[in-house]
């Protein structure tokens, strides 16, 4: 088999652009040259790529899969690249993390900013995968720290930190429950409820907290990311739980957030790669995360859940 590095190029475009007209012009070549490319590569792999039909190409179960391997490649390239670049502009030092998307849509940024006062020439970047992804970028060893909700798959990383925070709930601005120090399952009964997507670990946590108590809620809305729930909340479709992360954001939208009770724990974890050299960028990133966490009094300065 010989793959050249333009048909995977031409097929990450075709993937990006879901077309072979954008393909061509993110390639800067012609529509025909991207199909040519295209039937080369297919006839490569074995396997068909995408279905064309009327209105546009749909990648098959294989394309998708192909992909994911893609792009791993593809951020190692980019690696590559940012070390080349600071090297020749003299800067001292990378730290590269993947994180879950509860962290990542804020918390993790605040953490960079205070980190980068103290390392102003350390060049710091951040991608976001769902947490079992996260596991498999941060094993690869292409990146240096990774942050995903446990349990962790311990074979294939070394998990640094573990720590728990507290669910809360959610309220749309001038819910009757606005008022209230603390929510239960109880005062959510028959409310319209946005729950996360199925298979996601802190959903079954809470259905099985609703469950336990014997209360009812209507759950014909949901979403995969706890961001996308905020969203939904703040235009009034309905209340939520979810962790405290995605809450900070959620009030930026106009969500009332109220503790919930009894707690729910959102357990999550700072990774590294197994058998990595001791790194000091990694090892005081990590102390900045403990910090911020008990700045805005998720834990104790034990570390331990408040």
């Amino acid at each position: 088999m010989m793959i050249t590095l333009k048909q995977i190029e031409a097929f990450r475009a075709v993937m990006l652009g879901n077309s072979m007209t954008e393909a061509a012009k993110i390639l800067f070549v012609t529509q025909s040259a991207v199909s040519k490319i295209m039937r080369e590569f297919e006839q490569e792999v074995g396997f068909e790529l995408f279905s064309r039909r009327k209105g546009g190409l749909l990648p098959t179960a294989a394309a998708k899969a192909l992909y994911v391997e893609v792009e791993r490649v593809f951020v190692g390239l980019d690696q590559v690249v940012r070390s080349a670049e600071r090297i020749r502009l003299g800067q001292e030092g990378r730290l590269r993390i993947v994180a879950m998307s509860t962290v990542s849509c804020g918390f993790l940024q605040s953490v960079i900013a205070e980190f980068r006062e103290q390392h102003p020439k350390v060049s710091v970047s951040i991608e976001t995968y769902n947490s079992h992804e996260v596991t498999n970028l941060v094993a690869s060893a292409l990146f240096d720290l990774g942050f995903a909700t446990s349990p962790v798959e311990t074979d294939k990383v070394v998990a640094e930190f573990l720590w728990k925070v507290r669910c809360v709930c959610v309220l749309p601005p001038h819910h009757r429950l606005v008022r209230r120090r603390t929510v239960t399952p109880a005062d959510l009964r028959d409310e319209n409820f946005i729950s996360l997507g199925s298979g996601n670990t802190t959903r079954l946590a809470i259905d099985s907290v609703f469950r336990s108590e014997n209360v009812h809620r209507n759950t014909e809305m949901e979403a995969s990311w706890s961001i996308a729930v905020s969203s939904m909340v703040s235009n009034g479709l309905g209340v939520s739980v979810i962790d405290p992360f995605t809450a900070q954001v959620a009030k930026q939208c106009g969500c009332v957030v109220r503790p919930f009770s009894p707690a729910i724990d959102y357990s999550f974890a700072a990774l590294r790669p197994l058998g990595a050299p001791a790194n000091a960028l990694v090892d005081d990133f990590i102390r900045f995360v403990r910090r911020h966490l008990v700045k805005l009094r998720l834990i104790d300065a034990d570390g331990q859940t408040r």
